[in-house]
């Protein structure tokens, strides 16, 4: 804005008075008068200074002469003296509204806004009708900062004058320093595009672009700027942040460079730059750029949690979460702030702390989708199966979500051999049932359904879903060896119901087997074994194991009991105890094919796939029509590498098993291994 832009308007004023001074101003003053302006003319404004003094010693009381003195002050620069004269000049012609505007305007220039003010406002009192007056006010106003009366004196002088580029210019400015920078920018728009030539104010015009979110059009206008000032260290600046929101990171870097290099000290811009650094995969030169942010703001939270996420992005959860908790001590409120340590508690597994932020984030946000996926998640961790079941189907109930349907099937089965172990069958029944329409495909659902089914005492159920789970995870030894003894057992129940329906006496109680010697002692024993039995049937097995234990004092050749003892240690995974009744057994019965293909797969089961080898091939020897042996014999070369030879034991067992489904079970793996 030019401060003196109502001083050109004097030789108005002085042309408008003159009419009335020359009427009084005498001849030889006149002459002098006309002597000094050819000397103004020139520049020579000392000279006409001293000739308009000798025209004042002869004609003293004429106001034009005060004012032409005057005006010769102001443009030598010695505005006291300018001052000095205008008041003698005021004194002599009260009314002369134009002598208060060339007062108002030395006040300006000397940076006396108040007094310019009140001296343009008297020039408006006696003058109304001079517009261009407002143009003087709304300059001034501009100057004191009071936007709304400049706003409304410029619109005033623009109403009459709408061609006047720098009140347009003036006024945009007015607009973008009172905060309306939407404004500004409608009207620095309209006089690019009217006077593209003449527009010069492209930096105030590229900054209202950036502030009202126009990058693009910031980036160009703001470039223009640069033009007059390539050092320009607020331009550089914005058109930094302007590349940066455009996400044109190697433009931004460029001018954050150039920024800094002009002045080093710009400490606020560093956290942008930071920001930008670190979305660039800079992070240790983004992390030094936030610590200096940080000496120089040590209460800025959002520096502490963009530091942070740094860290975390680095995988250092540690410092990540040093810092955003710091964040949080500053700025408890910050939603984003909160879900950050959730996430990173989330990370450094943590649950009870992730926990706790997720709900203080969902309390605000209910219905934000992948934070209750992430709760779901830390209660799925917690071993909280029923909360996490019921809130994987809530957020499945609003949208599809493979992933979410994967939980929600592991945390149903999780959830059910949690029942199983509790003894609680029945229920974990009906979440296994669950889990396998959630994931049809999840062996170990089958395994769970098959084993609580068992335990329920339904043997079909069991054995179908045994070979379910079989079926789909054949390399699984787990599987495998649970389906083989619970045909193996199923077996052995048969064969003494089938015994128990005979009236022949059971070879078990033949003296010349069991040697006992009194009635008492054999009473004794079948007691002992009845109720072995019934516990077994109920899954007691420390009573049951107690009761054989008893037995076989009775009767220490009983190979029936030994097998039982030495299966219920391998049942509960005692396998240093099965191999040991195993082996007395096989001492009693070196023939013993049950004893070989138990103690195989508890070997195998230790990885000790070369003994239990030997043993599936004992078996075969003893029975050649024993399909598991060749089962076990193909799982156990198997797990070897030995493709060969377990396809060579598939092969057998597919010729002499007659079950169709297990049948179905060797050919895929057949298939699998011959590729």
């Amino acid at each position: 804005m030019n401060k003196n832009l109502c001083i050109s308007l004097l030789g108005i004023m002085l042309f408008f008075a003159s009419s009335q001074a020359e009427a009084r101003m005498t001849k030889e003053a006149h002459i002098l008068y006309q002597e000094a302006c050819n000397y103004e003319y020139k520049g020579d404004y000392a000279t006409a200074i001293d000739i308009i003094q000798k025209a004042l010693n002869i004609n003293g009381d004429d106001a034009m002469l005060y004012t032409k003195i005057a005006g010769l002050y102001a443009d030598a620069g010695n505005y006291e003296e300018a001052l000095g004269a205008y008041k003698k000049a005021v004194r002599l012609r009260p009314n002369d509204a134009f002598i208060y505007i060339s007062i108002g305007n030395i006040l300006q220039t000397m940076g006396d806004y108040e007094n310019a003010y009140n001296s343009f406002m008297q020039a408006q009192q006696i003058y109304p009708e001079y517009k261009y007056n407002y143009l003087n006010l709304a300059n001034i106003e501009y100057f004191r900062k009071n936007y709304k009366n400049a706003i409304e004196y410029y619109t005033t002088f623009l109403n009459a004058y709408p061609e006047h580029l720098e009140a347009s210019e003036n006024l945009a400015n007015v607009y973008y320093a009172s905060g309306q920078p939407e404004k500004a920018c409608d009207i620095y728009a309209a006089l690019y595009k009217k006077y593209p030539t003449a527009f010069k104010d492209y930096t105030h015009y590229g900054l209202a672009l950036f502030d009202t979110k126009q990058y693009k059009a910031a980036s160009e206008i703001l470039t223009r700027a640069l033009e007059d000032n390539k050092e320009d260290e607020v331009v550089l600046a914005k058109l930094a942040l302007s590349y940066q929101n455009l996400g044109n990171n190697d433009k931004a870097l460029e001018y954050y460079t150039k920024t800094f290099a002009v002045n080093p000290d710009l400490t606020a811009l560093r956290f942008d730059y930071a920001n930008l650094l670190g979305n660039m995969g800079k992070n240790t030169e983004a992390i030094e750029e936030y610590k200096t942010y940080i000496k120089a703001f040590p209460n800025d939270a959002n520096a502490y949690k963009n530091l942070g996420l740094v860290y975390k992005r680095q995988n250092d959860i540690d410092l990540a979460l040093f810092n955003i908790e710091k964040a949080y001590t500053l700025d408890s409120s910050d939603n984003d702030i909160k879900k950050e340590l959730a996430l990173c508690y989330h990370q450094k597994q943590d649950y009870i702390n992730a926990l706790k932020f997720y709900d203080m984030v969902l309390s605000v946000s209910p219905d934000n989708y992948e934070l209750l996926a992430n709760k779901a998640l830390t209660l799925h961790a917690m071993n909280n199966y029923v909360a996490a079941i019921e809130l994987y189907k809530q957020l499945l109930e609003k949208q599809p979500n493979e992933r979410l349907q994967t939980n929600l099937a592991a945390a149903t089965i999780a959830y059910a051999y949690d029942l199983y172990d509790k003894k609680d069958y029945g229920q974990a029944i009906l979440y296994f049932e669950d889990a396998i329409e959630l994931n049809p495909k999840e062996a170990s659902a089958y395994f769970g359904y098959a084993s609580a089914n068992d335990k329920m005492g339904c043997s079909d159920i069991a054995l179908e879903n045994y070979r379910k789970a079989v079926s789909l995870a054949p390399a699984n030894l787990e599987y495998n060896t649970a389906l083989s003894m619970f045909m193996t057992n199923h077996k052995m129940a048969e064969a003494k119901n089938n015994a128990e329906n005979k009236i022949t006496v059971p070879e078990a109680k033949k003296p010349e087997q069991i040697k006992l010697t009194t009635t008492e002692q054999t009473i004794a024993y079948e007691n002992l074994v009845k109720n072995g039995d019934e516990a077994y049937k109920k899954q007691q097995y420390n009573d049951a194991l107690d009761y054989y234990a008893k037995a076989v004092i009775y009767a220490p050749q009983d190979k029936n009991t030994m097998l039982k003892i030495a299966n219920i240690y391998k049942l509960t995974g005692n396998n240093t105890k099965a191999l040991s009744f195993y082996d007395r057994l096989l001492s009693i019965d070196k023939d013993s094919s049950d004893a070989y293909f138990n103690k195989g797969l508890v070997l195998a089961n230790q990885k000790n796939y070369d003994d239990a080898i030997k043993c599936f091939e004992r078996v075969i020897q003893l029975s050649p029509d024993y399909p598991y042996a060749y089962y076990s014999l193909g799982m156990a070369y198997e797990q070897k590498g030995d493709t060969e030879k377990a396809l060579e034991y598939y092969y057998l067992y597919s010729g002499v098993e007659k079950d169709e489904k297990m049948l179905n079970t060797v050919r895929q793996k057949i298939k699998t291994l011959e590729g």
